[in-house]
């Protein structure tokens, strides 16, 4: 038996494309009508932000967070440069080393 993932993916993109993304900017859309008009103008600053975060992260999620996406590139390379720190080579290693204090 073999899971046919490439429909799955298709599957997927559909959902995004034809139900979760158009109930979010409505969802969007009616609570930022809301705040304005109810003035609450810092209320709909904060909300507007966040809900530019929600959208990137539905509409662009596998492009940033994906296998392949530029975060997990760029998380890839930053953890290649970090160095290690020897414990050993150090002039502190055996106060820090000794575990009977």
């Amino acid at each position: 038996m073999y899971l046919p993932t490439l429909a799955l993916g298709d599957l997927v993109n559909t959902a995004i494309a034809d139900w979760i993304g158009p109930v979010l900017v409505g969802i969007i859309a009616v609570v930022a009508i809301v705040l304005l008009w109810k003035r609450q103008f810092a209320g709909f600053l904060t909300f507007a932000a966040m809900a530019v975060l929600a959208a990137l992260f539905v509409f662009f999620g596998g492009d940033l967070f994906g296998k392949n996406g530029n975060i997990s590139k760029a998380g890839k390379e930053v953890a290649k440069r970090i160095n290690a720190i020897d414990l050993t080579a150090t002039t502190y290693a055996p106060e820090l080393l000794d575990l009977d204090r």
